[in-house]
């Protein structure tokens, strides 16, 4: 079979394509010297120069597009993401991150770069005075106020000065180093763990938060685990004058000595900026203040009237269009009206934990122990237990069989 060349290939169809187009046009009384041709052939090459531009456009874009948001195949970033941010504004110290590639730390007096092939920095705490970076390989520590470089990046992990010390990883273990580099801290009881909402190896308050990937607890700053790593969470205050801790099914409260504010018990806590909220078993809602003393033994969020149908059925008239149309008939349709039931509805908590019955003076007739209440008759009340099945009371209380 004799071999066919690309050139030739492409001769042949093209002066194929050219032969449908002049039979095609020739249908309209067109030829080839004639000005209909050249007109013809004139809109024909513009629509396809046109039309190769449009193409080579999109071709174009979509390139650059694919390139510059895929990060395995280029480190692009828009270049309105770079940025200078003040390390120590009083002795001008700043850092500068390029839109691609890495930064560097300089002096704004001087225009001096002090620190060169930086990554990312992260601030420390307080009055901590050295900034954790990256060179992209490694973590390391520079002064804040000098720009230059106090521990060399040799850390595959390390985290912000705090209370004078940092964490860092060796070997799956996290140690605790001072400004000097020194290690402080190896008890050989804190291993690698990182979760979505672990705001790193720093102390608050002069304890540390760690996990064993079990439970949580907390260390002091000579290493000692001072709350054993067995409870579901621990959420410090922002002052940090008080813990919220979890221990299965139990909650309590510890203040900055660890002493307990609220002992444990199967009760939801929640600790607002002047009081502490409690929320018992049987839904009810109790109010501390925030050294433990109960305020008030009985809190609701809100109160609402309950409405009811009553047996009476009256008639009423509305207009309406026949058909979809635009003509208006009249409508006759009936209806119950509605009373207003003897007791009150309560609820509990923001979100609604329970609702319960209530007099109109204030007096409690059932706990909060319900999904939904309504009323189904003067003093007769239908009480959701799962938000679904339910039971029907009396005015009293009662249930109703």
């Amino acid at each position: 079979m004799k071999k066919v060349s690309a050139r030739m290939f492409f001769t042949v169809l093209w002066r194929g394509v050219c032969q449908v187009l002049g039979w095609f046009f020739g249908l309209f009384g067109y030829k080839r010297d004639g000005r209909f041709a050249k007109c013809v052939w004139g809109l024909f090459a513009t629509s396809a120069a046109v039309f190769m531009a449009v193409l080579s456009f999109v071709f174009v874009y979509s390139a650059y597009e694919f390139l510059r948001d895929n990060p395995r195949i280029s480190t692009w970033r828009n270049r309105g993401e770079s940025y200078t941010s003040y390390v120590d504004a009083e002795h001008g110290i700043c850092f500068y991150g390029p839109a691609h590639g890495k930064g560097y730390v300089y002096n704004s007096c001087t225009g001096e770069k002090l620190l060169k092939n930086v990554e990312w920095i992260a601030q420390p705490m307080g009055t901590d005075s050295l900034v954790c970076f990256s060179n992209g390989k490694k973590r390391g520590y520079f002064n804040k106020r000098t720009g230059k470089v106090v521990i060399e990046p040799k850390y595959d992990r390390a985290w912000i000065f705090s209370e004078g010390l940092a964490g860092v990883e060796e070997k799956g273990y996290i140690k605790f180093i001072d400004a000097t580099g020194k290690v402080v801290i190896d008890n050989g009881l804190i291993h690698t763990f990182y979760t979505s909402y672990m705001s790193g190896y720093v102390f608050h308050g002069g304890y540390c938060k760690v996990s064993n990937g079990k439970g949580w607890g907390l260390m002091d700053k000579t290493g000692k685990m001072v709350l054993p790593q067995v409870h579901k969470y621990i959420i410090p205050t922002d002052d940090y004058a008080l813990w919220c801790v979890r221990r299965g099914k139990e909650m309590a409260v510890l203040d900055k000595d660890l002493q307990p504010v609220l002992p444990f018990a199967e009760w939801f806590i929640d600790i607002a900026e002047d009081a502490i909220w409690v929320t018992m078993p049987d839904h009810t809602m109790r109010r501390y203040d925030l050294q433990g003393n109960l305020l008030n033994d009985f809190c609701i969020s809100g109160v609402e009237m309950l409405e009811y149908e009553t047996d009476e059925i009256l008639y009423r008239t509305e207009t309406a269009a026949e058909g979809g149309g635009e003509n208006a008939v009249p409508v006759v349709s009936d209806y119950h009206p509605k009373a207003t039931a003897r007791l009150r509805v309560y609820r509990v908590g923001a979100d609604c934990t329970g609702l319960g019955l209530m007099t109109a003076d204030g007096h409690v007739v059932t706990l909060p122990s319900y999904k939904w209440v309504r009323a189904i008759g003067p003093d007769l009340y239908l009480c959701s237990l799962d938000g679904i099945n339910g039971v029907v009371l009396n005015g009293k209380g009662e249930v109703v069989r």
